[in-house]
């Protein structure tokens, strides 16, 4: 089952993102709890990560930016060492820094989708918040495929990055949601034209 963007409540809503591959796969059988790559980095116990609202889906990007930043490059964990083209060597101990890392998420953001997550609050109550990113509702229990509605736009399935990009000419001129997400504008505004940014400065 598909929603459309414009559909979403981007206030109390949940969402839950994933690789186009696994969509397949999550429409059959819903969602799972899992260590992956982040939750695996933190020792973290299996889960069904959720976000709720654009502040969860700033929030989570924002900080999945800042920590593989401030990460050393032999650090960067194995599944995520693809969308790092432009390093040659990850045994350096050298940090990934702010530009490589958002270069990273853009593309890894590309790759993925959003699911809405039709959870009830009562479902919450085992939930661990904070996981990887510290805005992660982490979830000990699987979500079954009744509940799972894919984001779209006008029929179209809407990329992890798209949505980020809707979330962004929404709220690009608020300023505390640019000070409490710093790396999540510094990686869009790089991409956007800077007459619409209102006073603010282009990042290159």
């Amino acid at each position: 089952m598909n929603i459309d963007i414009n559909s979403v409540d981007l206030n109390e809503d949940y969402f839950h993102f994933t690789n186009i591959k696994n969509v397949e796969g999550i429409l059959k059988e819903g969602l799972k709890p899992m260590v992956g790559a982040a939750s695996e980095m933190i020792n973290d116990r299996p889960n069904v990560s959720i976000s709720k609202g654009a502040k969860g889906i700033m929030g989570t990007v924002n900080s999945f930016i800042f920590m593989i930043a401030n990460r050393s490059i032999a650090n960067i964990p194995e599944d995520f060492r693809k969308y790092f083209p432009e390093i040659d060597d990850f045994s350096s101990k050298e940090l990934v820094g702010k530009e490589l890392a958002c270069r990273a998420m853009e593309r890894k953001l590309k790759e993925e989708v959003y699911f809405k997550i039709n959870v009830k609050e009562e479902e919450l109550n085992e939930a661990r918040i904070g996981g990887f990113t510290g805005f992660d509702i982490n979830l000990p229990h699987g979500i079954d495929k009744s509940k799972l509605e894919l984001v779209t736009q006008n029929d179209n399935v809407m990329s992890a990055f798209d949505i980020c990009s809707f979330i962004y000419e929404k709220t690009k001129n608020v300023e505390i949601f640019r000070e409490m997400n710093e790396d999540f504008f510094y990686m869009m505004d790089r991409g956007f034209p800077k007459q619409e940014q209102k006073g603010k400065e282009k990042v290159v």
